[in-house]
């Protein structure tokens, strides 16, 4: 499978697309909650002293029609916004116990696309 190429100014993230570069919410939420720790870790590390630039970057673009490099990195820094908390809030784990089933929600809108 081939995956989205990040516009060369990023490049240096491109070892992250093939596991975080994520399409809708229900994706990326699955990702984090059954990634370990440490890996959610390595991605923020990475992601983190990159987001003012992402931001700055993708600001030059219209939303609804993102070049394919800038889609794929839009995608990346949604997923990034989605895993940041568990590093955040210094969790064990991105599994919680005693949460609604993942199985059983209901995801609707725009959190499907984007």
């Amino acid at each position: 499978m081939t995956h989205p190429s990040l516009p060369d100014a990023f490049s240096d993230l491109q070892p992250f697309v093939e596991r975080w570069c994520l399409v809708g919410q229900p994706s990326r939420y699955d990702q984090m909650r059954k990634a370990a720790i440490t890996d959610l870790r390595l991605f923020y590390d990475a992601m983190l002293p990159r987001v003012d630039a992402i931001v700055e970057h993708l600001n030059s673009f219209p939303l609804d029609s993102l070049p394919p490099p800038e889609q794929a990195l839009f995608d990346l820094a949604l997923t990034f916004a989605e895993v940041a908390h568990p590093i955040d809030f210094k969790w064990k784990t991105a599994e919680l116990d005693g949460v609604f089933p993942f199985e059983r929600m209901n995801f609707m809108s725009a959190s499907l696309l984007w």
